[in-house]
């Protein structure tokens, strides 16, 4: 007896950016950290005496929280975690910072697995799409996609945040995806590495649902996805 396959009536694959086709993760820390270094520099400058280590937790804590709250403008970053240690600078500045976090965190490779799968997938004749939230002011994720050299692979890019379009996990990003083709919820599948952005999101909308959790570090994975996967090329038995 031929074994079910839960994907087969996608015709569409829909990829987030971010730690799912690119590694993002590891260069965001760095950033972070060099922001924070310059932080302390600038106030200690000006006179002020800063101390680096509570910068740099207080910078790792508020990103964390406003990038899960769909915020990603870094301007709105440094301003919240300069409110919290009592500490001010002007929005020049502020720009600064975001340009000089930017220079280091939009350094960001492919995983050798999304490479394999979407030249497999090209190869199927599947439609991919992109779906990926915005960098906010002062970043720019489209020239991050492009100099990422995947964007060969994508048959439409959609970044959620910008021109109208809400953020994921808002459902109007989903169902757009979803409509470039003329093709219902039902035969599109989300493929992310956020449980709650990407995958709940994805499944509210009536998509299918893939979380990548390459580190196998999210909690009751299952819950939130049709599939969990640690490796992209996973995907492939399904295609």
């Amino acid at each position: 007896m031929e074994e079910y396959n839960i994907f087969s009536d996608i015709k569409v694959l829909i990829f987030d950016f971010d730690n799912t086709l690119v590694e993002f993760e590891s260069n965001s820390k760095k950033a972070l950290s060099a922001v924070a270094k310059d932080m302390y520099d600038y106030f200690n400058d000006i006179g002020s005496s800063p101390n680096l280590e509570k910068i740099q937790s207080t910078l790792f804590d508020i990103s964390s929280k406003l990038d899960s709250e769909g915020i990603y403008d870094r301007n709105k970053w440094w301003e919240e975690s300069l409110s919290l240690l009592g500490l001010k600078a002007s929005k020049d500045q502020l720009y600064e910072w975001t340009s000089l976090y930017w220079s280091i965190a939009s350094t960001n490779p492919p995983y050798r697995d999304s490479i394999e799968l979407l030249e497999y997938l090209k190869e199927k004749k599947y439609r991919i799409v992109i779906l990926t939230n915005s960098d906010g002011e002062g970043g720019n994720k489209k020239q991050r996609i492009e100099k990422s050299s995947l964007s060969k692979y994508f048959d439409a890019i959609i970044i959620a945040g910008e021109n109208g379009i809400k953020p994921k996990p808002s459902l109007q990003a989903f169902v757009l995806a979803c409509e470039q083709f003329n093709e219902s919820p039902s035969s599109c599948l989300m493929v992310g590495d956020d449980p709650v952005k990407d995958c709940l999101g994805a499944k509210k909308a009536g998509l299918k649902s893939v979380l990548i959790d390459r580190d196998g570090k999210i909690k009751f994975a299952e819950l939130y996805a049709d599939y969990v996967v640690r490796n992209l090329t996973e995907l492939e038995e399904f295609f």
